[in-house]
């Protein structure tokens, strides 16, 4: 699950550049072949939750609209802590090259 944040940037770049509603913009999202390691994992719903909430809600409010969602989805992750072992190498990378 290596390089997760790019993977999960790169579809919400997809979804924001559907055409149609939000729910278009959320299930080509969803179908990124670069997510599917997210989607099918222990994980799957709490991260769907989480990135629908963030693509459905305004600009402004991404930050604070879906704490809840992603605070499930962490949860989740930190339950499933083995599966998501490259996710965590990857945001402590990132966080070091700050």
């Amino acid at each position: 699950m290596a390089a997760a944040g790019e993977a999960i940037a790169e579809a919400i770049a997809r979804g924001d550049g559907a055409a149609g509603t939000t729910e278009d913009a959320i299930k080509a999202a969803m179908e990124c072949p670069c997510v599917a390691d997210l989607k099918n994992s222990a994980c799957g719903e709490a991260f769907a939750g989480a990135l629908g909430c963030f693509m459905s809600a305004d600009a402004e409010e991404r930050g604070s609209k879906c704490v809840k969602e992603f605070v499930a989805m962490h949860a989740c992750m930190v339950e499933n802590s083995k599966e998501f072992e490259a996710f965590t190498a990857e945001l402590v990378e990132a966080k070091e090259r700050r």
